[in-house]
């Protein structure tokens, strides 16, 4: 019977491989599961939110459009400007943090 003899340096880089094949294996195996399954499934999402993004910006723009059209730009401007100066505090005074937008609304 014969005896397989391993000295430690040699012992040392077979663990080493072991460890580099596995871990090679497992950056191989996430490289596909993110390309072919997380991916798309990440590009629908931002193609979908991108699209909603794109329909209400539209919208905005008619509307604006419109205001101007028909004359209530101004007071659409002015009024924008009195929320925009209330949601700064220069009308107020303060500036109205998420607790006071939840206690105005009571």
């Amino acid at each position: 019977m014969q005896v397989l003899q391993i000295d430690m340096a040699t012992l040392g880089w077979l663990l080493f491989a072991a460890a580099a094949g596995a871990s090679l294996l497992t950056l191989i195996l996430l490289g596909l599961i993110g390309h072919f399954w997380l991916g798309p499934r990440l590009e629908r999402k931002v193609d979908r939110r991108l699209e909603e993004g794109a329909a209400q910006l539209e919208e905005r723009l008619r509307q604006r459009f419109m205001d101007l059209l028909t004359g209530r730009s101004r007071e659409v401007i002015r009024e924008r400007a009195r929320d925009l100066a209330r949601g700064v505090g220069l009308i107020s005074g303060r500036r109205q943090g998420p607790m006071d937008k939840d206690d105005a609304d009571e």
